[in-house]
């Protein structure tokens, strides 16, 4: 897999590529179990057929093989584990890297929305207090209207 698709990836599918790979390891590691047995089945077999010196002949192949198969597989996990725990780390690197930009994104929103308020509390405010004065003024200029809601006011 390709470094590039390794890091597009999120977590999950990067945990999930581990718990395969790891899947894989224990298959592996029963089949080496199941080899050795067979290996060891072989080995008597050898002893009781021939001499120890024939047997050692032939066993050598079987191991040597075997060991490089063993090494072959060791190493690919290991290219494999170093590579999914370098793109992990470089995943929670950008993880915290898009969780502080947003905590300071919502910062600046809340200092946004906190002054917009204060400006809309002094505009009402100003307004409140120029409709006060105008209604004061348009109640003085004719006391009627004035009288007229002071009975209004009474009788409700």
């Amino acid at each position: 897999m390709a470094d590039k698709e390794l890091r597009r990836m999120n977590r999950t599918e990067l945990i999930e590529i581990i718990y395969v790979l790891q899947q894989n390891e224990h298959s592996l590691r029963a089949e080496k179990e199941e080899l050795q047995r067979q290996l060891d089945e072989k080995v008597l077999r050898l002893e009781k057929a021939g001499s120890i010196a024939e047997a050692a002949l032939s066993l050598n192949h079987v191991f040597e093989d075997a060991q490089s198969a063993a090494a072959q597989y060791l190493n690919s996990l290991r290219t494999a584990s170093d590579s999914a725990a370098q793109i992990l780390e470089e995943a929670l690197q950008k993880a915290d890297e898009i969780l502080s930009s947003a905590k300071e994104q919502i910062r600046r929103t809340e200092d946004e929305c906190r002054e917009m308020r204060e400006r809309a509390a002094q505009d009402i405010k100003k307004q409140k207090e120029a409709f006060i004065r105008s209604v004061s003024l348009i109640l003085e200029k004719h006391p009627e209207l004035a009288s007229h809601l002071r009975e209004e006011s009474d009788t409700s």
